[in-house]
Formats: C-alpha cells, structure tokens, sequence
C-alpha cells in the first residue's frame, strides 16, 4: 500500500512539475507557499524559491486587491464553498517588474485534515491571450449592434413606410385600370416586403445565434464594457436622433459575466428604447453597485411611448403579444425579451421593469457581483 501511494504522489509531482499551469499548495496560517510548480517561473518571470504571500500580493493591480482578498477571506472561511468544491474563475491582473500587466485565473480548494490543519492548494494560469480575444470580440460585437441599430431604425422603417404607401397607392388606382402602373407599384410593394424580411431574418439570426451558445463568465469591469457600447450609439445620434446619457456608482463595478451574452441583454434593451423612443428623446443607462447586498444593477430608462399596461404581464412571455413595431416600423424579433430573461437568470439575475403609456419605460437588471462561483 506504501509503495502504491508513493508511486501515486510521485506520478502527482511529475505532472505538476511538467504542467503548463501553476500548481500550488499554500499554508494560510504560516502565509508560505509550500510548493509551487516550475510554470510560475514561467509566467511571472522570477524564482519560486522563498516566495511569500506579501511578495505576490504587491503584484496586484490596485482593483483587484480588494477583491483578491475578500476572495481570500471566503475561502478561508468556507462561505464560498461549504460543499469543498473548488471555487471557479478567481481572475486577477498582475503587473510584472517589466510593466508587462498579465490576467491570471486561479481555480483554489481549501483542504482541512483531522487535526484541523488547512492548506490551500489549487492552479493558476495565464489567460491574458484569453482575455485579449474576448475583449477584441466585444468591440468588433459592439460596433456591429450599432450598425445592426441604424439599420433596423433608418433603413427597415422607411422601407415599410414605402411598402405602406404603395398600398395605399394601389388601391387608389385601381379605377385607372393601367396594367403597366399596376404592375410598377405592385414591383414596388413586393421589393419593399422582401427587403425588410431580409433585414428582420439578419437580425434575428444575429441575435438568436449569440444567445444560444454557451456561457462563457470573465471577470470585467461592466463600466468600461457598457461605456463601450454607448460610445458607439453617441456616435450614431446624428441617424439615431436620440440621446444618450451614462451614469455609474463608480468608475469601476466589476462582475463576473458572460461579456458577449450580457452586451446583448444591454443591446436588446437599447433596441427597445431607441424603436419606442421619439426623435429628440432621451435613454440614460445607469450602473449601481451595492456592496451591502453584492448585487449589480442596470438601468436602462427611456421618456418614449411607454407600454400599455395590458402587455405588462406577459412582456417576458415568448412570442409575447406585447411584441409591437417600433414608432418607424422597426422590424422586432418575438423571442427578445425571453431569451433576455433567460440570459439574466443564467447570472443568477432578475430583470423587471417600470412603465406607463406616453411616459416611458426603465428596466432594472440585478445580478450577483461574484455569480460565476456558485453556478
């Protein structure tokens, strides 16, 4: 049984100390690192040997210090996990002697014997390649909602208004009896029709397909993300004609989130305002974090059309009967604001809203700061 169990650890050790990630065990209590494995030296670019707590936490980023340590306390204390499951996505910023500033994620378990003795082992890797990609992927996905906005307010609501005046004009030629302008304005109609099913059927594949895929939760700084995005609809308040306003609780609100899937919840809401909106209206967007309740909330308000109270109850339905165009026939996708549901409640979230006809709406998005440790 020895030879077994020696055999077993030292199979253990040589694969920590071949692995590309950081493999660790920590005593809490001493603050020394028992062992680590050589891809620290790797990605930190400094010896191993002798390494303490104090040494690693000034390479912090000033935000992260704080959340660090009340991660750090949590697992102390078995808050995080009293089922001993591991606590999943820790991710933090490092800045390195060279400057060089690198993302870590650290997967830690706290091991407890009989005697009461606590170690925390676990590892850590580098995803600041990771991190990069998803960044540039919410850009490119923010500038793209934008254009997706022009067309569906600037191109989707003139076509319909020409499909509807074509209409009308066909019925009132009808006693002419001309085959040939018949033919034209019929042309016309046809075109018209087809142009915005192309746009409705882009539109909602767009939206379907980002929704559906599966989640995947990064810590971010959700100020700087929905800053992003409203940058973008700023530029385009000249074809919008609306305004936008931004408000937060602070210059840095964290969560761990699905970026991609919670740009579309704020994208869809966006949507919302800007179809039910009148020209010269205003959307402001707030953020407002509770540190008393460790909840994030968003805000998406509007002074537009507001919606009539019969469609309160089943807003969230799917293919709700709320479902209506927007003030210039904006093409509008039934499945919205269900999927939007179902996205929050993946965050362990809620969404609800206010409203009233002609005095607009706000919707409120709650979420957990620190969500993606107990999913």
């Amino acid at each position: 049984m020895e030879s077994h169990d020696s055999l077993v650890s030292n199979t253990l050790y040589q694969l920590a100390e071949q692995n590309d990630l950081i493999v660790f065990i920590f005593d809490p209590d001493t603050k020394q690192f028992l062992y680590l494995s050589p891809a620290f030296e790797q990605i930190f670019d400094r010896s191993r040997e002798g390494l303490l707590y104090t040494d690693l936490f000034s390479l912090l980023d000033a935000d992260d210090q704080s959340y660090l340590e009340e991660a750090y306390q949590k697992l102390l204390s078995g808050e995080d996990n009293p089922t001993g499951e591991a606590n999943k996505n820790l991710e933090f910023r490092i800045a390195l002697a060279d400057e060089t500033i690198k993302w870590l994620q650290v997967k830690p378990l706290l091991i407890t014997d009989q005697h009461h003795t606590r170690l925390i082992t676990g590892t850590a890797e580098d995803i600041t390649a990771r991190r990069h990609y998803i960044e540039l992927e919410s850009r490119h996905a923010n500038k793209k909602n934008a254009i997706l906005q022009i067309l569906s307010h600037d191109l989707a609501g003139p076509l319909a208004t020409i499909q509807s005046l074509s209409s009308v004009i066909s019925t009132a030629i009808q006693s002419y009896k001309n085959e040939d302008i018949s033919r034209l304005i019929d042309l016309i109609t046809q075109t018209s029709k087809r142009s915005i099913k192309i746009i409705r059927d882009f539109i909602e594949q767009e939206f379907l397909e980002s929704a559906e895929s599966d989640l995947v939760k990064t810590r971010v700084n959700l100020v700087e993300i929905v800053g992003q995005m409203l940058e973008e609809m700023q530029r385009s308040e000249q074809y919008l004609q609306k305004t936008f306003h931004f408000t937060h609780s602070d210059p840095t609100i964290y969560a761990v989130i699905d970026e991609v899937k919670f740009v579309q919840i704020i994208n869809n809401l966006l949507s919302n305002a800007i179809k039910f909106t009148s020209d010269d209206g205003v959307i402001t967007v707030s953020i407002d974090d509770n540190e008393q309740t460790d909840t994030i909330r968003l805000t998406v308000k509007d002074n537009g059309i507001g919606i009539p109270e019969k469609y309160h109850a089943s807003l969230f339905d799917k293919f709700t009967k709320a479902r209506r165009p927007g003030l210039r026939k904006e093409v509008t996708v039934g499945l919205g604001m269900s999927i939007i549901k179902t996205i929050v409640e993946w965050h362990q979230g809620k969404i609800w809203f206010e409203s009233k006809e002609n005095a607009g709406s706000t919707f409120f998005v709650e979420i957990p700061r620190y969500g993606a440790y107990h999913k």
